[in-house]
């Protein structure tokens, strides 16, 4: 699939970099561009799990992944929003997508998350969620991408780059996952595990307002550097 990117995303891009450059590191800062309408792009923002399905547990808090990934993905929405781009979002409370508990409602939350994403003439997925290892000192954003999709894969690597270049445990290696979510939807899609709630310390990064700012941030610049307006953002942090 093919993005095509308007001339006006140029001009944001100059805004963009102003904020960049006056902020360095410190990514939680938002990028203000007073665009009066949407720039032709949209994706869609799916938090992860919700309802009864909650996902990993934290190791010591027993914060939820279900909790955690809504709050991720209302971040990213106001960042990719503020630079002009259309969001849909599969969920913003933490509510399942289903009308009844029954023994395959896991599997009517997954058809009911395609569906949204297959109607909403999105170009993009990002789906968030919180990842869980048997060892705990597991750690690290990590970023997965459609099996033998060339797209998908550069969107991750795109990601990953902005993730390595602001976090120093965030893992290099992109890898291909055998997800529904992927697999079942027409966007370029990557699913990004923000972290590991499994490992105490991070669990506890997680729930850092700070750190979900720049979590969040970095996932957007990686969007961003992915659409073509730059290559050189992870260079600037």
């Amino acid at each position: 699939m093919t993005i095509v990117i308007r001339k006006k995303m140029i001009v944001l891009f100059a805004i963009f970099l102003v904020v960049v450059f006056s902020f360095g590191f410190f990514v939680t800062s938002t990028v203000q561009t007073n665009v009066a309408t949407p720039l032709g792009i949209k994706i869609v923002i799916d938090a992860g799990h919700g309802g009864l399905d909650g996902g990993s547990v934290g190791a010591t808090t027993g914060v939820t992944e279900r909790d955690l990934n809504i709050i991720y993905a209302k971040k990213l929405t106001k960042y990719l929003e503020e630079f002009g781009i259309t969001v849909i979002n599969t969920r913003l409370d933490t509510n399942g997508l289903y009308d009844e508990v029954t023994d395959d409602y896991k599997l009517v939350d997954m058809k009911k998350r395609a569906d949204i994403i297959n109607n909403s003439d999105a170009q993009i997925l990002i789906s968030i969620h919180m990842n869980k290892f048997s060892s705990s000192s597991e750690n690290g954003a990590q970023v997965f991408f459609e099996h033998n999709n060339e797209d998908s894969e550069k969107l991750a690597s795109s990601i990953r780059d902005i993730l390595v270049a602001n976090f120093d445990n965030a893992r290099n290696l992109v890898l291909e996952g055998d997800y529904y979510i992927l697999n079942e939807t027409e966007p370029i899609g990557v699913i990004v595990e923000c972290g590991f709630l499994s490992n105490p310390t991070e669990e506890k990064l997680l729930q850092d307002e700070e750190y979900q700012n720049k979590m969040c941030y970095s996932i957007y610049c990686g969007i961003i550097n992915y659409l073509g307006i730059t290559e050189t953002i992870a260079q600037n942090y």
